[in-house]
């Protein structure tokens, strides 16, 4: 099992920052599908389903990996990120206000054109790539992990390039095959970046707050050369102007691959744990799982999106992040009370009933979103469940600090 180090750890300030934004993102996203649900959920391509895709997919899912990628670097893998908290700071400000600028070109494009967002969201990922990659290549160890955050984050590069190329095609600045270069986008972005991500922190996540098994090093190295080699296919295919069925089917056997072998792990573990973790986890693997059958199918784009962006990835990302902000809150207790004080736990910082109320949200809203998909008209209440969901999710996430800080205001008390 991979050791941590606590003592490298960065500020709990810096990526507790992103991981509170990805909440309030989602909450965003929750707001604009019961603003104008119907109409994002009728086309893929109406500014409204792409500016509720982009709140998820860089405002939640974005902030949630930036955020998680700080904190885990440097504990679990001992790699030196560069910056400090000043270079963290700048990473929040130009991804959040990529996002921002972004949503206002898809919903108001007489306002302002979407490249000026596209251009901040790549100047983000190309801060982040000198923010990590460096250490990434000097740590030792590790390094079939370092290898899987490596690739993610050089996905999430071409992701930002290719996002600011549509951009460019978007606001008639560039002539481009939009819709192949969108799948393109999408692939390299929810495959190669945040499912490649995900693939990687698993090996650690899964033994230490789940109790299952790592995936074979072989078989999860096999799993990485295939997802890439079919995505630099899908580039290739896509820069020609046609993407053909087949490729879009193939993509689906990494995400199903994925998904499968999750709860394969899961379901074979000796010592799994009944904690919310290992839930939120099996949800989001039979929602990808779903996800990857219904795009294997040749079945609704839509459907696929909302199984995967919508409910899958949330679940992975949200049962994370929760437990991600517990350990945040305990090493700044330790920090601040010091040696020989007992501080509580992280199961008290973020107890398992807020995860539990998170988790119930989370899947009721996901119940509403798949039917929203076949009843336009219930959009508005689907949107209002995933606001709930995420604004759940926001409190929770606040409640790790708002406990320490009750910790350390009655030690003093009582002094």
């Amino acid at each position: 099992m991979t050791k941590l180090r606590m003592a490298q750890a960065p500020t709990p300030a810096v990526p507790r920052l992103f991981l509170r934004s990805a909440a309030l993102w989602g909450v965003v996203a929750g707001g604009l599908l019961a603003v104008d649900g119907e109409a994002a959920l009728t086309s893929r391509w109406s500014g409204a389903t792409l500016a509720l895709v982009h709140a998820l997919t860089l405002g939640f899912l974005g902030n949630a990996m930036f955020g998680a990628l700080l904190q885990f670097l440097p504990v679990a893998v001992g790699v030196q990120v560069r910056g400090g908290a000043t270079g963290a700071r700048l990473l929040h400000l130009l991804l959040n206000a990529g996002v921002v600028l972004l949503m206002v070109g898809f919903c108001w494009p007489q306002w302002l054109g979407v490249a000026w967002g596209g251009g901040l969201l790549l100047a983000a990922f190309l801060l982040l790539a000198t923010l990590v990659l460096p250490g990434l290549r000097q740590a030792q160890g590790e390094g079939f992990l370092r290898l899987g955050m490596g690739l993610a984050v050089l996905a999430a590069l071409v992701t930002a390039a290719l996002g600011l190329l549509l951009a460019l095609g978007w606001s008639g600045w560039l002539r481009l095959p939009q819709l192949a270069m969108t799948d393109a986008h999408a692939g390299w972005g929810l495959l190669g970046w945040v499912l490649g991500l995900l693939a990687a922190v698993a090996r650690v996540v899964g033994p230490m707050f789940q109790g299952s098994v790592p995936a074979p090093a072989r078989a999860q190295g096999g799993w990485q050369v295939v997802l890439y080699a079919l995505l630099a296919a899908l580039l290739t295919c896509a820069a020609r102007g046609v993407v053909p069925i087949g490729m879009r089917v193939a993509l689906a056997l990494p995400v199903l691959a994925f998904a499968v072998g999750g709860l394969w792990l899961q379901l074979g573990a000796r010592h799994l744990r009944r904690a919310p973790l290992t839930y939120f986890w099996s949800t989001g693997f039979i929602a990808l799982a779903i996800a990857g059958s219904v795009l294997l199918a040749g079945g609704n784009a839509l459907l696929v999106g909302t199984l995967s962006i919508g409910i899958g990835l949330p679940l992975l990302v949200t049962g994370m992040m929760l437990e991600i902000i517990a350990f945040l809150g305990w090493i700044e207790l330790q920090r601040e009370c010091g040696r020989g004080v007992h501080v509580p736990g992280v199961q008290l910082l973020v107890p398992a009933r807020d995860k539990a109320v998170v988790l119930a949200l989370q899947l009721l809203a996901g119940v509403l979103l798949a039917l929203a998909v076949w009843q336009t008209g219930t959009a508005v209440v689907a949107g209002a469940a995933l606001l709930l969901a995420h604004a759940a999710a926001f409190v929770a996430l606040g409640g790790a600090r708002r406990r320490g800080r009750r910790f350390v205001a009655e030690r003093v008390a009582r002094r």
